[in-house]
C-alpha cells in the first residue's frame, strides 16, 4: 500500500514538472529602436526562457535588446 502510494505521489509531481504553457517574451531595443513581443506556444519554463534572451546584436548595427518572459 505505502509503495502504491508513494508511486501515485511521483507520478503526480513528474506530470506537474513537465507541463507545457504558454510564454510570452517581450524585448526593447536601445537607442531608440523599438520594442517586439513574441509568443511562445506550448514550451517548458527552460525552453522558453532559452529562446527569450536579452543581448548585443550587431547585424545589422548595435543595439542592446532587454527581453522578459511573462505567461
Amino acid at each position: 500500500m505505502k509503495k502504491l502510494s508513494l508511486l501515485a505521489i511521483v507520478a503526480l509531481g513528474v506530470s506537474f514538472a513537465s507541463c507545457k504553457k504558454d510564454y510570452t517574451c517581450t524585448c526593447s531595443y536601445s537607442p531608440g529602436a523599438g520594442s517586439a513581443t513574441i509568443k511562445i506556444k506550448a514550451a517548458s519554463k527552460g525552453a522558453a526562457q532559452a529562446n527569450c534572451v536579452s543581448g548585443t546584436r550587431t547585424s545589422t548595427g548595435s543595439y542592446v535588446s532587454t527581453c522578459t518572459l511573462s505567461k
